[in-house]
């Protein structure tokens, strides 16, 4: 079984139309309602493509059922505790092409909440042979919950890819996770404060990232994955490396990264090589992206 950690669980309201005007009433021509967040979509991924997953996060307000229900139905084993706070909705509006996402903020979750996630981590850590975390934590976490994850899943010696940010990345790494997964954007913000766009072409800034994917592995013994949206992808493992990602007509982005993550741990448990795995993962992310649900290959 792969685990799924995302502490950040949402709806996702999926609209479609032919045309949409600012300022005027706008009727979508289908729409979707969608058990969402990256671990959600991890999870869901990695069930059609075959993989037991679970997914570990918190649940709370009048919606829980129907969050659950709608997890059921993608084949998603969901572990949670009780947050005492409703679950967001996040929205993707999308015409002629265009995919703009609104995203609501999460509420805080309950002092309660964070004991009980701790010991189902530790239960389902035992039967799992590989660990995911991905997004950011909602507000009413321990900040050192994420790494003292990564701490237990390799003492355990347990797979970890990771695709998080900031301050949660930096202090997950000196546990030594396998593989890191950010976006660009994230990663030159993480290492090097500077925001950039995740599409960024700029060839001194990319090698500056080589660099520092160099110094991560032999720092921490971790490989790297930075997406860049249609641009290649940058790997590091043992030298720099892209995979090059084949021009598509888009639907939804929402979810490609998430399908990086999956599929590059399930092909990584394989044996499969970082190169290998990383093609493989962008083909199935460039799939995921034709098809207007979230992180879904259906």
């Amino acid at each position: 079984m792969i685990l799924t950690v995302c502490l950040n669980p949402t709806f996702q309201s999926t609209l479609v139309f032919d045309l949409f005007k600012e300022g005027e009433v706008n009727r979508c021509t289908s729409h979707y309602l969608d058990a969402s967040g990256k671990g959600m979509n991890t999870a869901r991924l990695l069930s059609q493509l075959g993989s037991e997953a679970a997914l570990l996060t918190h649940l709370g307000g009048p919606r829980k059922d129907e969050m659950l229900d709608l997890c059921s139905k993608d084949a998603v084993q969901v572990l949670h505790a009780d947050s005492f706070s409703d679950i967001r909705t996040c929205t993707t509006i999308i015409c002629e092409g265009m995919c703009t996402e609104l995203v609501q903020n999460p509420e805080p979750v309950s002092a309660s909440c964070e004991g009980p996630i701790r010991a189902l981590f530790s239960e389902a850590l035992k039967g799992s042979e590989a660990l995911i975390i991905c997004g950011t934590r909602a507000p009413g976490y321990s900040k050192n919950l994420y790494s003292d994850f990564v701490r237990e899943a390799k003492e355990a010696d347990k797979f970890v890819l990771l695709d998080i940010k900031g301050e949660d990345l930096l202090s997950c790494l000196p546990y030594r996770p396998d593989v890191i997964k950010p976006n660009f954007s994230e990663f030159v913000e993480t290492f090097f404060g500077e925001k950039v766009p995740e599409q960024e072409q700029n060839s001194d800034l990319i090698e500056r990232v080589f660099a520092k994917m160099a110094s991560l592995q032999e720092q921490y013994g971790c490989k790297s994955v930075i997406s860049r949206g249609k641009h290649d992808l940058l790997l590091y493992d043992r030298g720099p490396a892209t995979v090059r990602v084949e021009p598509a007509k888009v639907l939804n982005s929402i979810g490609c990264g998430d399908t990086l993550s999956a599929s590059l741990t399930r092909e990584l448990q394989k044996g499969n090589s970082l190169q290998h795995a990383a093609s493989v993962a962008t083909n199935l992310a460039t799939m995921q992206a034709k098809t207007i649900p979230p992180g879904s290959f259906v």
